[in-house]
């Protein structure tokens, strides 16, 4: 049975009982100690807690799924970093005898499965689940008790914790070795008996000291791997094997001309499985709009697509960008099931191509680089942390290449070294403001246990409202009361405080009784809580009181220009620059908008002019904002956009603007686009690979911001003796004086160092089998000069070591030429001018033919350059 029909026969399976068939989750997780989805249930979570209401209370899918844990594996018979994952989950409705009754039948009547093959295991005290599995005709022998280690969700949380819903679980296992004698009863085999399916009983909720109290609900959570289930079920070595990956398989060796054995688990297949699989995972993953970047789901695909590539480079022999011609199989193979692989090809397509054309540069340029540092290195020698560590954040070269490449030549890294860099790096680049709200389960577990209801927001029509205080937080915990300069968190029971979301930051404003006033400076929510951050600024607070709530107006209003605007910048950015673009992130505040999105090069001028023009038409337009409810099937058949990385229930807010935009929304708004009066940008970068961001001002602040720029464009043409029209004209004449000058300076510069150049070459003395010029220039003006100066003297040698240093701008410059003959011979410049420049306080690195660095103590300047000429004595056998 292939696994395309064991997927379909399993969905219309549940469906005859009652469950809803629901469509894959995208890979991209809300969910904020997950990167993406690892499992089929993840996406119903909201359902289990009971924080969102599921379309039936039964409902089944095939969920697509990435883990990387075992990346490192890929290329075995067994891992794959993408799958899919068969699941049917209740909320409420059947439990555990339709569980496994259902369990049954699916696996002996539909699948058709010989019972002698399977085994079950069951929690220990699970007598229930015992008596069912009997009942539905599983031989007691064939019937494995396990402690709540191995089967209980989560493991051994009776005994360890933490407080949560739980319950016990039954593993369904398939017998792989079926031609063996069979297993004796009640003994069990690892590696013969591979588990297919897992029906998690969530029962109890979990108490201190490991009390377990019945839940009025209970549920069913249940998974199969497709993968791997179609693989046991047809007899197969590994998915890999299946239908799911031949036609990938077939399309590689077709490109490459090499044969896939699967059989031969050498280098070759190992190579074959490694792309295969992360072709498919960069396929999923550039079709959920994750784009290849340096942090987050981007580093992750990009960790994949590079190790595809150099696979398919290293091992299939693909001397040129191949994903591309692979792509489009497996798009053909899933887009009826998965429908956005098909819809976003293009997309998925142009990435694939800008990043393997991008790591193909990365990899020629690493590898020389990784090459010179581990010349001369033995087997058994470890390579630094510190050249992993600058392989990486300078040129781009991942440390599982620099891996890879040294274990070629039986080096290690000092993976210890290159992880505290890590650290430490990321530290300094990504530490960013920390929320002062406690967003610790205990306090919403306190809240909630209390009685309190989540907040109610009426901050969509009310500027002011009265609401009752049911929480105070004071340095972390929960207190009754605040007074005068406390510093707290006030959760109220309704509010028209908008929390941040979305990009959205978060409302300020009052809140006042009869007893004392609270500044809010900031709104944050947590688990449907609103948590008012700020400060009591007279008299006390305390839980039970009510108080007039009220929003800052004016600040309010400005965030809703940005908002608007944010949606009509979208929308511009689609027309001008094409479909591909999709938000990726936002911070939209009352002085400014930022908007990050999908591209893949710097925007032109006249493209910025062009965006900046469409949205300043469409304030003038004065459109209608529009902003409704509507079930999520509705609103996407009308084209509403969704965000990446957004999750979304049943009902869902929705903002039209006019007849141009229409986007899921959960933010403030305008009323009419004229209201935000004007647009201006301000700045286009990039925000990371393949990712770009725009800022820009609306109303008062874009008006101001084009009045100073008028303004400084009138003061430098009054400097120039000139009008603002006549400007760039009188520019481009001082540029070309400019250039003039600057030729008349290198002419006479040239003229300077020509006896120098005579000088030096007349210097050069024999050093081994290498003609060695050292030189400390005192009138040389800075390092490009420097480097000037070596190409001309090496130049008149033709065959020699030029080193020089020199003292510029407080610091030492050093810079090494070797002539072709004497690389080839092992004298690298890059090697060795890094020595030297620590003598004097610095580093640098370069080729094995040229190498520049610099120093901090000028003092150890004639040290450095001695250092340099004993390493190439050395190599060269003086």
């Amino acid at each position: 049975m292939l696994a395309s029909e064991i997927r379909r026969r399993y969905l219309e399976f549940f469906e005859s009982k009652g469950s809803l068939r629901t469509p894959s989750d995208s890979l991209v997780t809300s969910d904020p100690t997950l990167l993406f989805t690892v499992a089929g249930m993840v996406p119903m979570v909201p359902y289990f807690l009971g924080e969102q209401t599921p379309p039936r209370a039964s409902l089944t899918s095939v969920q697509k799924c990435l883990r990387t844990v075992d990346i490192d594996d890929i290329g075995d018979t067994s891992h794959c970093t993408f799958f899919e994952m068969l699941g049917n989950f209740s909320f409420g409705d059947y439990f555990k005898k339709e569980a496994i009754a259902w369990a049954c039948e699916f696996l002996f009547e539909v699948l058709k499965l010989d019972v002698e093959r399977v085994r079950v295991t069951i929690y220990k005290d699970d007598e229930e689940a015992f008596a069912l599995w009997r009942a539905s005709g599983m031989p007691e022998r064939k019937i494995f008790r396990n402690d709540q280690d191995a089967n209980y969700w989560p493991a051994n949380v009776i005994s360890d914790g933490p407080n949560t819903a739980c319950g016990p679980c039954s593993e369904i296992f398939y017998d792989t070795q079926p031609s063996l004698p069979p297993t004796p009863d009640g003994v069990w085999d690892d590696k013969r008996w591979l588990e297919i399916w897992n029906l998690v009983f969530t029962q109890f909720s979990r108490q201190d000291g490991g009390v377990l109290i019945p839940l009025p609900k209970k549920n069913i959570d249940t998974g199969m791997g497709l993968e791997r289930t179609a693989a046991v079920l047809m007899d197969l070595r590994g998915p890999y094997e299946t239908d799911l990956f031949a036609p990938t398989l077939a399309r590689l060796q077709e490109l490459s001309g090499k044969k896939y054995t699967s059989t031969d688990d050498g280098v070759l297949d190992i190579a074959f499985r490694r792309v295969a699989d992360h072709v498919r995972s960069t396929t999923f993953l550039l079709g959920d709009g994750v784009t290849p970047s340096n942090e987050k789901h981007g580093y992750v695909l990009r960790r994949i697509m590079r190790r595809a590539i150099a696979a398919g480079r290293n091992v299939l022999g693909f001397e040129k960008p191949f994903m591309t011609d692979v792509i489009p199989t497996i798009v053909e193979q899933y887009k009826e099931y998965y429908p956005e692989v098909g819809e976003n090809k293009d997309k998925i397509l142009r990435y694939a191509a800008s990043e393997e054309e991008q790591f193909r540069r990365t990899l020629a340029e690493g590898t020389e680089l990784l090459e010179g540092i581990l010349k001369g290195s033995k087997p058994g020698d470890t390579l630094s942390g510190d050249d992993a560590f600058k392989l990486f954040t300078t040129h781009g070269f991942p440390v599982e290449m620099t891996a890879e490449v040294a274990r070629e030549r039986g080096v290690g890294i000092d993976r210890a070294r290159y992880l505290a860099l890590i650290d430490e790096h990321s530290e300094i680049s990504g530490a960013g403001k920390t929320k002062e709200v406690m967003k610790a389960n205990v306090a919403v577990q306190l809240l909630r246990s209390a009685g309190n209801p989540d907040t109610l927001f009426v901050g969509y029509s009310e500027e002011v409202a009265s609401g009752k205080i049911v929480g105070i937080l004071k340095d972390g915990a929960l207190t009754e009361s605040a007074a005068s300069g406390d510093r707290v968190q006030i959760v109220l029971d309704q509010t028209p405080f908008y929390a941040e979301s979305g990009g959205q930051v978060g409302d300020s404003g009052w809140l006042t009784s009869d007893g004392g006033a609270f500044d809010v400076v900031d709104t944050q929510k947590e688990s449907g809580y609103w948590f008012h951050v700020g400060t009591v600024t007279s008299g006390g607070l305390k839980v039970g009181d009510t108080v007039n709530a009220r929003i800052d107006g004016a600040r309010r209003d400005a965030i809703k220009r940005n908002h608007t605007a944010t949606h009509l910048l979208h929308k511009a950015l689609q027309q001008v620059l094409g479909s591909h673009v999709q938000q990726r992130g936002s911070l939209v505040a009352p002085d400014r908008l930022r908007f990050d999105f999908t591209h893949d090069s710097a925007i032109s001028d006249a493209n910025l002019r062009e965006v900046e023009g469409l949205v300043n038409e469409k304030i003038l337009d004065d459109l209608p904002v529009q902003i409704f409810e509507k079930p999520i099937a509705d609103a996407k058949k009308m084209g509403a956009m969704m965000l990446f990385g957004e999750k979304y229930g049943d009902v869902v807010r929705v903002v039209q603007t006019g007849d141009y935009s229409l986007e899921f929304c959960g933010g403030t708004h305008l009323k009419h686009t004229s209201q935000a009066g004007l647009f201006k940008i301000t700045s286009e970068s990039s925000s990371s690979s393949g990712v770009r961001r725009i800022e820009a001002l609306t109303g008062k602040q874009a008006l101001m911001r084009t009045l100073d720029q008028e303004r400084i464009l009138s003061d430098v043409a009054s400097t120039l003796k000139t009008t603002p029209l006549l400007l760039l004209n009188s520019v481009e004449k001082l540029q070309a004086q400019l250039r003039d000058r600057e030729r008349e300076l290198t002419v006479l510069q040239r003229a300077g160092t020509g006896n120098l150049v005579e000088e030096l070459v007349g210097s050069a003395r024999q050093v081994g089998f290498a003609q060695v010029v050292n030189h400390q220039a005192v009138s040389v003006a800075d390092a490009d000069a420097l480097r000037m100066l070596a190409d001309e003297v090496l130049n008149r040698l033709k065959s020699g070591v030029v080193i020089l240093g020199a003292p510029a701008d407080g610091r030492v410059s050093l810079a090494i030429k070797v002539s072709k003959d004497l690389v080839d011979k092992g004298v690298h410049a890059g090697n060795i001018i890094r020595e030297a420049a620590k003598v004097a306080g610095g580093g640098g690195g370069g080729r094995p033919d040229f190498a520049t660095a610099g120093g901090k103590d000028v003092s150890k300047l004639a040290d450095a350059l001695a250092t340099a000429e004993r390493l190439v004595a050395e190599i060269c056998g003086a």
